[in-house]
């Protein structure tokens, strides 16, 4: 069973810790700097490696230091990085994570490579080779939102494929109305749709998530999860739905990626034929951890660590 991600591809450069009052500072001390990978695709696409899941990533990378150093960690967790392509005509993009003491992020970004990425950079191979197709960057990646999401998963579907969905948004948003507009035709060819609480909302203008989700459903969404931060997260196929709290015990070092690492987690459950109760329980577990490390993918643990973690709290899944 394999995962191909296509997306956001980031050079991250963790800076911590930053004081809230750093611009009334000369200067304040930090750890020493470590580039990892970031962006919506890579993390999934990472954490589902970390998870034990065949994946393949399509993106663009800059051909320069941060490019180089993005690919040889995408490899070394064992990444199939053969659709990335090479822009000679741009940087790879990078973010400077400004990281609090309570491990919040801030994020200072040169991402402008995203809006060259297009649907005819993956390959139909790459489609055919693939059980689930995610895109996980809407609103970020200018000819993906402009038709190039909905020829990717119409693309899918005509070779059988599952798809699925997150956003990615910024607070320098398009109006409502034209996301929605652009939105529209990919909601019907979306499977699983999986935003944040925070997008959810812009979009629905709904703040209940099973509100939130029957909007999402009378777009034509087939199953929706909601990532509610510290709240956990809802999850429904229309039939059924599901609220589940975090894990606790858990000390939050780095927020970076949680989302990521939760909808990583999901598609591993769904691969395996798990509920959708499964799968998000999983995903909880899987993001729980995450967040308890420095980096996007930093705290993913395997797949026999989160299944022997949710034993010992009691959330029995049945794995095949």
């Amino acid at each position: 069973m394999k995962v191909l991600t296509v997306g956001m591809m980031v050079c991250d450069i963790p800076l911590a810790p930053v004081p809230r009052s750093i611009f009334r500072m000369e200067k304040a001390e930090i750890e020493e700097p470590q580039a990892t990978t970031g962006g919506d695709a890579l993390n999934v696409a990472v954490t589902l490696a970390k998870l034990g899941v065949e994946v393949s990533i399509a993106g663009r990378l800059g051909m320069d230091w941060n490019g180089r150093e993005v690919m040889r960690q995408a490899e070394g967790h064992g990444v199939d990085t053969a659709c990335i392509i090479w822009d000679t005509g741009h940087k790879t993009a990078v973010s400077y994570l400004l990281l609090d003491e309570g491990g919040e992020k801030h994020a200072l970004s040169n991402t402008r490579i995203y809006h060259a990425l297009s649907a005819a950079d993956v390959p139909e191979k790459a489609i055919q080779e693939a059980d689930i197709v995610y895109f996980g960057s809407a609103f970020q990646m200018k000819q993906m939102d402009d038709g190039g999401i909905l020829e990717l998963f119409q693309r899918a579907h005509r070779h059988g494929k599952i798809t699925a969905m997150d956003t990615a948004m910024n607070d320098d948003m398009e109006n409502r109305e034209i996301l929605l507009e652009k939105l529209r035709p990919v909601f019907k060819e979306t499977d699983l749709f999986l935003p944040s609480r925070k997008e959810a909302s812009f979009l629905s203008e709904h703040r209940v998530p099973y509100k939130m989700a029957k909007f999402f459903k009378d777009f034509g969404v087939k199953i929706c999860g909601i990532k509610l931060g510290s709240k956990g997260c809802y999850v429904t196929d229309f039939c059924r739905e599901y609220e589940i709290p975090c894990f606790s015990g858990f000390q939050v070092v780095d927020t970076t990626g949680a989302g990521d690492s939760f909808v990583g987690g999901f598609l591993c459950g769904y691969l395996r034929g798990w509920d959708i109760e499964e799968c998000a329980i999983f995903a909880s577990a899987v993001a729980a951890h995450n967040v308890a490390a420095k980096g996007a993918t930093g705290g993913v643990p395997d797949f026999r660590t989160v299944m022997e973690y949710l034993q010992k709290q009691g959330k029995k899944i049945k794995d095949n």
